[in-house]
């Protein structure tokens, strides 16, 4: 809506949803008050202000975007505008409160605006055209020298927001290379090349939902013709994810080269992970010891997806899953070991559900039926080009659609003895 100063509102002006409903005693003296008026003659203001526009501008309007013309200079009489340097919606921002003023510079260098000023609370402004502000307001030497000012507290705000995108631009990329190190350092942990012999054919997989996550995946040799196959999945996603993760990873390892059961290893990772864990975060894991002689898989599956067992690497199916509750939650607790023996061809498949709950722009989730149906699709000749099957299936299907967790797989095809 727009006002004049020294009048009532037009019944057209008033049925605007822009503006004030007309010139009362508080909007004089907020006009009186402005900054820029400061130390100027009432009878002299008046004559200036006379029949300049009043808009009233609601909360989230857009006053001046980069590109847009402007030739007009907004004294704030009340409320609050928000500068954004960059977006509309930009961390490095400013604000301007009642008795300052927006568009000085592009009425200044007449040029279009170089960031957003946008309505941060309902706010009242009054609105001097350049041609007004050049002939009239700034012959007064008192207005010239108030609106000097201004202009270089502005510019003074202007610079301390450029500053401060930039220092966040600084800190930005040094997190971001702190974050490929510590990706490297991950990586670094995991196998890169598993062998466990002529007998045995297995690929792996992770692909992290941010640079560095909290899946991982082993196989390391334990006993003669015997291996421990892992992976597992660690609460939340990002560095403190990684840093439970290596710490997981770390002492699973240690507890599986002890000369001691299965059900045992895991119990006391479990205890020492419940230790020291403020934080509450856990792990899901599958971890199995596997002969590569006999085909023998006896594993634990500490509340993790279930194992898929593909028979003769066509029919696939998820095997039930032992009882076992996540680790590090429950510091007493006791683990089921399962077991099922591989034949000729028979592939196992063990993934986080960062693959089943991979979305696409719908929000619907790849889920465990596409899963099975993708490795029924037709027989593998290898574990790696399974893999690369799934990898290819998943990202058809979430289509570009930002990927929310990690996603890992282990994948073994037991040629036979």
């Amino acid at each position: 809506m727009n006002e004049k100063y020294s009048g009532a509102a037009t019944d057209d002006t008033a049925a605007s949803s822009q503006g004030a409903t007309g010139h009362d005693d508080e909007t004089r003296a907020l006009i009186e008050h402005h900054t820029l008026f400061q130390g100027v003659a009432a009878d002299t203001l008046e004559a200036l202000v006379r029949d300049r526009e009043i808009r009233r501008l609601a909360a989230g309007d857009i006053l001046l975007q980069p590109g847009q013309e402007n030739t007009n200079l907004y004294l704030l009489l009340s409320g609050q505008l928000r500068v954004h340097i960059g977006t509309v919606d930009s961390d490095s921002s400013f604000l301007i409160k009642p008795d300052e003023c927006a568009g000085e510079i592009s009425v200044v260098d007449n040029k279009p605006p170089t960031a957003f000023v946008v309505v941060d609370q309902p706010s009242l402004v009054l609105v001097l055209p350049e041609e007004t502000l050049w002939e009239d307001l700034l012959q007064v030497p008192s207005i010239a020298k108030n609106f000097m000012r201004m202009f270089a507290d502005r510019f003074r705000a202007n610079n301390r927001a450029i500053q401060d995108a930039l220092e966040k631009q600084r800190r930005y990329e040094y997190l971001q290379k702190e974050l490929a190190f510590a990706y490297d350092i991950q990586l670094g942990m995991l196998p890169h090349q598993l062998n466990l012999g002529p007998t045995v054919d297995i690929a792996t997989g992770m692909q992290p939902a941010r640079e560095v996550g909290g899946d991982f995946f082993d196989a390391f040799p334990v006993r003669p013709d015997e291996y421990a196959v892992v992976i597992g999945d660690i609460s939340g996603t990002g560095v403190p994810a990684a840093l439970f993760m290596v710490r997981t990873m770390t002492l699973l390892r240690t507890e599986l080269l002890k000369d001691q059961p299965l059900a045992d290893a895991v119990r006391g990772l479990n205890g020492m992970l419940h230790h020291d864990n403020a934080a509450g975060m856990f792990a899901t894991l599958v971890v199995g010891m596997f002969n590569r002689k006999t085909g023998r898989f006896d594993y634990i599956n500490a509340g993790h997806n279930p194992v898929i067992l593909g028979e003769r690497g066509t029919r696939y199916r998820a095997l039930p899953a032992p009882a076992g509750p996540r680790i590090g939650i429950d510091r007493d607790t006791s683990f089921e070991v399962a077991s099922v023996t591989l034949d000729k061809d028979d592939v196992l498949v063990l993934h986080t559900d960062g693959i089943t709950h991979a979305k696409n722009e719908a929000e619907e989730a790849f889920g465990p039926d596409r899963l099975l149906a993708c490795l029924e699709e037709n027989s593998a000749t290898s574990a790696g080009e399974l893999a690369d099957r799934i990898n290819r299936t998943v990202h058809r299907f979430v289509a570009g659609a930002p990927q929310s967790d990690d996603m890992t797989m282990v994948i073994l095809r037991y040629p036979g003895s």
